[in-house]
């Protein structure tokens, strides 16, 4: 099974079996308990508020990704290299859990996690002290049996991701800076909802409309899932540092909803209603 379904580039390149760049991060090694335990808790936790947040479709899409992306890597450096990783089979789901890792600091920098289950660091410093060690370990660590290029791989195609799929992201920042420098409101608010797309901003209007059922009816207005989806933000949270002060939002101006602030608003705002 390991020799069809994991990733060995000499028979990808001799016999064709281009579908292995998908099928090894399916396959865990028997003999490593841990291997498989780590990965799949890697997956719980970071799976989880990602798979909440994008929705199963755009979470699956990315997922595959950089799985793929980090099982080409693994090919295309061994090609190059030539070694024996060459005629070594590759298999594990740490290219696409890596990719998660950084999902998740992307998405919640400041969120705290504990390292080795002991230490609490921010989620955006852990995928850079991973992202180093990686890169430490596959250019002077010894040999071992795990793959640093495949992890860096899942880290690389996560920005890759990150990066296409949010341009307009970078756009809209660079629009609000000018508008900071002087444009005029009007110009800058029709450039917000322009901007508006994509998934992040659907949350957003889902956010808007769970604050508008809590203004109007309080806590006991949202459904079941309304209610866990409020406490599981309000548990993650988000910088309220730079937020404007709390008499100047308003749900329904559209400068608020195009703020890039607005997910640390919403979590200032929901707290009011949930006591606990």
């Amino acid at each position: 099974m390991t020799y069809y379904l994991g990733l060995l580039p000499a028979a990808v390149v001799s016999k064709g079996y281009v579908w292995q760049a998908v099928t090894y991060m399916f396959l865990h090694s028997t003999t490593g308990f841990a291997h498989i335990f780590f990965n799949m808790y890697a997956l719980l936790i970071f799976g989880i508020p990602i798979e909440q947040a994008w929705g199963g479709k755009k979470f699956l899409t990315y997922y595959m990704f950089c799985g793929i992306g980090a099982g080409l890597s693994i090919f295309a450096i061994n090609l190059i290299s030539g070694g024996a990783g060459f005629w070594s089979p590759t298999i594990g789901a740490s290219g696409a859990v890596f990719g998660l890792l950084l999902a998740f600091g992307m998405l919640y920098p400041n969120v705290e996690i504990l390292l080795f289950f002991v230490l609490p660091i921010k989620s955006k410093y852990l995928v850079v002290l991973y992202g180093a060690l990686e890169l430490y370990l596959e250019l002077f660590g010894s040999q071992s049996s795990i793959s640093h290029v495949g992890h860096l791989g899942g880290l690389f195609f996560g920005l890759v991701y990150f990066y296409i799929f949010n341009r307009s992201q970078i756009r809209f920042k660079t629009k609000m800076f000018k508008a900071n420098l002087g444009k005029r409101r009007d110009e800058y608010v029709t450039s917000v909802k322009t901007k508006i797309s994509g998934v992040e901003n659907e949350e957003k209007t889902h956010q808007i409309a769970l604050l508008r059922k809590l203004r109007d009816g309080g806590l006991d207005s949202l459904t079941d899932d309304e209610v866990q989806y409020v406490r599981h933000k309000i548990i993650i949270g988000d910088d309220e540092e730079n937020l404007c002060d709390d008499l100047d939002f308003d749900i329904d101006d559209a400068y608020c909803a195009g703020c890039e602030n607005f997910n640390g608003c919403f979590v200032r705002e929901a707290k009011k209603y949930v006591k606990n």
